[in-house]
């Protein structure tokens, strides 16, 4: 005790104003690499998301159906909301507020035909999550054939935590996930 009553008789006011700008920054860059480390989880989730709302739209229902699956679209899929179903849940298990997903603005990929056919209606949006099948994914070329798949793509807005002394920011994150078509 008698060594912290010294240190407090022999600190010069130089010492405290020292410290009274220093503490605010070096808090001020901790919360700024904690913030940006959770943006980077959050991207890092939403892409995971997207990707499993691709490899589910990918997967056949079941492999000896004789019928149609989703009220007869003429797919053995999953319905869209399925695939919407399976990037929530994705989400969720991490924690991530799935209500700041957003239809993505861009246009949507190009579409051919694919063997097995697909569905009429080969993009629709279901809870803010673009589903597009029968999507070219690659060129063709001497060595490769050209790939039909589906993406899954959507936005999400992320709000960085508030750091002291800075605006609010939000940025829109794009999450997108494409798989090959399994037959």
């Amino acid at each position: 005790m008698t060594s912290f009553r010294h240190f407090l008789v022999d600190t010069e006011a130089a010492e405290v104003a020292e410290l009274a700008v220093v503490l605010p920054i070096l808090f001020t860059l901790i919360f700024a690499i904690f913030s940006f480390g959770r943006a980077y989880n959050v991207y890092a989730t939403v892409t995971r998301a997207a990707q499993e709302g691709a490899r589910v739209a990918v997967t056949p229902a079941c492999a000896t159906c004789t019928t149609f699956t989703c009220g007869g679209t003429g797919s053995f899929y999953p319905c869209d909301a399925t695939v919407a179903k399976a990037v929530t849940d994705a989400m969720k298990a991490s924690n991530v507020d799935t209500s700041a997903t957003r239809i993505v603005a861009s246009s949507a990929p190009t579409v051919t035909s694919c063997n097995p056919p697909q569905p009429s209606r080969p993009c629709s949006q279901t809870n803010n999550i673009h589903v597009c099948r029968g999507v070219v994914l690659n060129s063709s070329s001497s060595t490769h054939p050209q790939a039909c798949g589906t993406v899954v793509q959507f936005q999400y807005d992320y709000q960085f935590l508030p750091i002291p002394f800075v605006p609010s920011i939000t940025r829109h994150m794009t999450a997108r996930g494409q798989m090959w078509m399994e037959y």
